[in-house]
């Protein structure tokens, strides 16, 4: 210990750091890229690099095997198989939560990139309102970075457990579920444009309606997403009619109002966030009849890389001048950076499959009968456990990235699932949520239940939750509390 000029003691401490090589820096760039965004990457480096020459021979990687919990996964092989996707519908996702797009960036400089050279981005118009509100300088910045995990359409459809674990991996930022609820639903979703931040549709239809209308008109819209959202997500106007007791008028009035609420809160502000942008799936997943799983990497129209055979030619060419030698060592690095990135596509494809084959091994249950409740709790450390693989590569895979399924597209990120309890064993949350939403479906509207009585409802199916997870799990769903649902 060193004494300093004012007696305290100042303790010298060494740390290890760990400094990752440029091939290694190349390869998680890569990684976090979803399909679109590889296939431009790809289109600039051949550009840019005479020596890298791209193939026509486009295609992905496809393995077929059962995925049990103690098989090992088979050596990718490839194949020619891609795959195309039509949009969705206005209200596709209102029942599954499917997303229609990809949920883009992580971070500041990622996010701008995405959303282009606009005057203003959608990030910075977000980060721009931080200075309305009384922001401690920690809390600003995971407010930051939970902008950043917006989607392109304003919606925010990335767990906040997983974004409490991106903050301590990425940022070494600790916070926890309690604080990014209080600064999601206090600061981010009253921020403009109403909507923002909405973890699902419903949400984000609610938002706008209690910030931009009035009177009766707010009450209608609101009893409407939240007590007949079955009946508005299948459009069953005359239901609608009857239940909130309007006349044709009243009715007409009612879906104009709707009209003026938007599903993309962020769609207006920097960059292309029309409707138009469909999901382009990273993964391709089918069953056959024999109750195998096939796996196919998309890989769609990407040209296969290689370094030029004209290179070695040309190294092998004397050098005499010092021109001559200069533009050598020019030429020798322009070959190695074509080598180093067709090396980096390949530990970027096989980091992708091992990650989707582990996910299909954990989740075997529900790819092959698409029931939700059938999906095991999950977190990115399992599936880095049987891959072998850092956290934060899984966490980046998972990020943006989408697989086509028999019953389905899904986000990966959508198949980390939280754990509870079922007479002490571990299931997954979605399955007391399908439960409570079987509940409350079943109720009398007459007499709808408490979430006492729910509490005990669920635990007579071997659910042990405290009343106020009920209550939160009863949010989630969009349900409203008893004296609301009341007819």
């Amino acid at each position: 210990m060193v004494k300093n000029g004012q007696g305290q003691g100042a303790v010298q401490v060494q740390t290890q750091t760990q400094t990752l090589t440029p091939q290694q820096v190349l390869v998680v760039r890569l990684t976090e890229l979803p399909l679109n965004d590889l296939r431009e990457r790809i289109d600039k480096e051949l550009e840019d690099n005479p020596w890298l020459q791209g193939s026509t021979e486009g295609g992905g990687d496809s393995e077929a095997s059962d995925f049990s919990d103690n098989s090992e996964s088979p050596d990718a092989s490839d194949s020619s198989e891609s795959s195309e996707l039509s949009n969705y519908s206005e209200y596709d996702d209102v029942d599954d939560g499917i997303p229609r797009d990809p949920n883009r960036s992580v971070d500041e400089e990622q996010h701008r990139r995405e959303l282009g050279d606009n005057s203003e981005s959608f990030f910075d118009h977000l980060v721009d309102q931080l200075g309305e509100y009384a922001l401690t300088e920690h809390e600003r910045e995971v407010m930051k970075y939970l902008i950043g995990s917006l989607a392109d359409d304003g919606l925010l459809r990335t767990p906040l457990y997983q974004i409490a674990d991106e903050l301590d991996i990425y940022q070494n930022v600790q916070t926890d579920e309690r604080e990014l609820n209080h600064l999601l639903t206090d600061v981010l979703q009253q921020m403009e444009p109403a909507g923002v931040g909405a973890r699902d549709l419903r949400e984000c239809l609610l938002l706008q309606a209690r910030r931009n209308f009035r009177g009766r008109s707010r009450e209608l819209l609101i009893t409407l997403f939240q007590r007949y959202w079955d009946d508005f997500s299948h459009l069953r106007w005359q239901r609608i009619k009857k239940v909130l007791q309007l006349d044709d008028l009243e009715l007409d009035q009612l879906r104009q109002r709707i009209q003026r609420l938007t599903p993309r809160p962020g769609g207006s502000i920097g960059g292309d966030h029309s409707d138009n942008h469909a999901i382009t799936p990273d993964f391709v997943v089918e069953t056959d009849e024999e109750g195998q799983i096939h796996l196919t990497l998309n890989e769609g129209e990407l040209p296969r890389l290689t370094v030029s055979t004209d290179a070695e030619t040309e190294m092998q060419m004397p050098t005499v001048t010092k021109s001559e030698r200069e533009a050598m060592t020019y030429l020798r690095k322009q070959v190695a950076d074509a080598q180093m990135f067709v090396d980096a596509i390949a530990q970027r494809r096989d980091t992708m499959l091992r990650t989707m084959r582990a996910i299909i091994r954990l989740q075997r249950p529900f790819f092959l009968e698409g029931d939700e409740t059938l999906l095991r709790p999950m977190k990115l450390e399992d599936v880095a456990n049987i891959t072998g693989q850092d956290i934060s590569t899984v966490s980046r895979v998972s990020n943006s990235k989408y697989v086509q399924t028999i019953h389905g597209i899904y986000p990966l990120r959508w198949f980390f699932t939280s754990a509870a309890t079922l007479n002490g064993d571990e299931v997954t949350v979605r399955k007391i949520l399908q439960a409570l939403k079987e509940i409350v479906n079943a109720e009398d509207k007459h007499r709808p239940l408490s979430d006492e009585r729910l509490v005990g409802m669920l635990r007579e199916r071997g659910y042990d939750v405290a009343r106020r997870t009920v209550a939160k799990y009863r949010t989630q769903l969009g349900i409203a509390e008893s004296r609301l649902r009341k007819l």
